[in-house]
């Protein structure tokens, strides 16, 4: 048996406990990675060397372009091998082994994109005066971190504008599928995670815009006030050039999320409080990603230094 029947096998297990959007992920991952790499093996001759040496290929090298993976992908791909080989080892296929497998050290260090205060300042600038339901979509995100799935299932039954509560219940996405036709599908699911399930809070300036929109439709989706949705592509395009029609910075979508939580830490934001906004899984996840001390911030640490 060769080890591509039995990671065929090991997902097609996996299917009925995981989410679609996971199964997609898995599959291409599968077909992507590991069967071009260990598809073609007998599933007894697979060795720790085998893979350490696909792991070499997939971090130096990666696609036959030249472009190599980052080091958290190839942990990913490790991730779905060692589960397909434990599957192997319960069906007596082979015997259990440790797996130990070492990566190349990199240096993967983010910068995250922001957009400046003025460059923000101009897009609020021109929303107001292009207000219509797609443009308020990219204003609520840049005033709430929302993801872009989020925006695109969010229908205006989910805005509390009472209790000036935003409720994100949903996440609309195009899924890829590799041996499928079509290849692709949109699936309107449950967020990524639990913490993604959350309530934020509405700005109190974006409380009489919304009120404005006096033809809402309470089941219509935001971004068209109609039954039918936008999908994250779309909107992508529609964002870029609405960037590029006001001379704005092309930054892609998320970083109107990056520079939201940014200014909410350059403001004085409790972490907490912005981590359950995010509906990040840890607050050490946002404290990773957005707080990032000044040098004068960390003058001011060295000079606490008590001296005789």
């Amino acid at each position: 048996m060769l080890f591509k029947t039995v990671l065929e096998m090991w997902l097609t297990e996996k299917k009925a406990y995981i989410k679609e959007s996971t199964y997609a992920h898995y599959s291409f991952i599968i077909q992507t990675y590991i069967i071009p790499a260990l598809g073609e093996i007998i599933i007894e001759n697979i060795t720790e060397d085998y893979i350490q040496n696909a792991v070499l290929y997939w971090q130096k090298i990666g696609m036959p372009n030249g472009h190599s993976l980052k080091k958290s992908t190839v942990q990913n791909i490790v991730m779905i091998i060692k589960q397909a080989l434990k599957y192997a080892a319960k069906k007596n296929f082979i015997k259990e082994f440790t797996l130990k497998i070492n990566f190349v050290s990199k240096s993967e260090r983010h910068i995250l994109q922001v957009f400046s205060r003025e460059e923000q300042n101009h897009i609020i600038f021109s929303i107001l005066h292009d207000l219509n339901y797609k443009t308020f979509g990219i204003l609520l995100c840049i005033n709430s971190g929302l993801r872009i799935g989020e925006l695109c299932a969010l229908k205006w039954k989910d805005i509390d504008t009472d209790k000036q509560i935003i409720h994100i219940t949903k996440t609309l996405q195009r899924i890829y599928l590799k041996n499928a036709i079509p290849k692709t599908r949109i699936l309107l699911t449950d967020p990524k995670n639990e913490s993604s399930i959350r309530e934020i809070p509405l700005s109190d300036k974006l409380l009489p815009i919304i009120l404005n929109f006096k033809d809402r439709k309470n089941d219509g989706y935001i971004l068209s006030n109609t039954d039918k949705y936008m999908e994250p592509r779309t909107l992508r395009r529609f964002y870029m050039n609405f960037l590029e029609k006001n001379q704005i910075n092309a930054l892609h979508f998320h970083c109107l999320r990056h520079t939201f939580a940014t200014r909410c830490i350059e403001n004085g934001a409790d972490y907490k409080s912005l981590s359950e906004i995010l509906g990040h899984t840890t607050i050490n996840m946002t404290l990773n990603m957005y707080v990032h001390p000044t040098m004068e911030e960390k003058k001011k640490c060295v000079n606490k230094i008590p001296w005789i």
